[in-house]
């Protein structure tokens, strides 16, 4: 869907977006989503049959996710030595698309380095002929 043509959800379905990225109610009943947000269990089951509104949802959850990644990795910086099991922060900055998992990686082949082993033998030798 282009910028223009964006999809405008109706006022039941922005008082029903606010309550479904809250995530307070991550895991609520339909009916206390419903009350909260207070629409009908038929304009939540309608505006949920549509997959512009869906993916309006989990966009603004993604986004979300991303606006507290920050938060996450000062948090990581912060307990890293005080704390173990990272694991809620790790799931996250998975989420957000930042995290990566450490690999291991193999050089194979040959590299020149003389020209910088001289370099460096001359600067502990004290010749600044280089």
């Amino acid at each position: 869907m282009t910028e223009r043509n964006k999809y405008q959800p109706t006022a039941a379905e922005k008082k029903l977006l606010e309550v479904l990225i809250n995530p307070e109610y991550v895991g609520k009943s339909v009916t206390a989503i419903c009350k909260d947000a207070t629409v009908s269990r038929k304009k939540y089951y309608d505006a949920m049959s549509k997959e512009d509104f869906r993916n309006l949802v989990n966009q603004t959850t993604m986004d979300l996710i991303k606006g507290k990644a920050s938060d996450v990795l000062n948090a990581t910086y912060k307990y890293a030595m005080k704390e173990k099991g990272h694991q809620d922060r790790k799931m996250i900055l998975n989420i957000a698309g930042i995290y990566v998992e450490k690999r291991e990686t193999e050089l194979s082949g040959n590299i020149d380095i003389s020209g910088a082993a001289k370099e460096i033998e001359s600067f502990f030798d004290g010749d600044d002929s280089s």
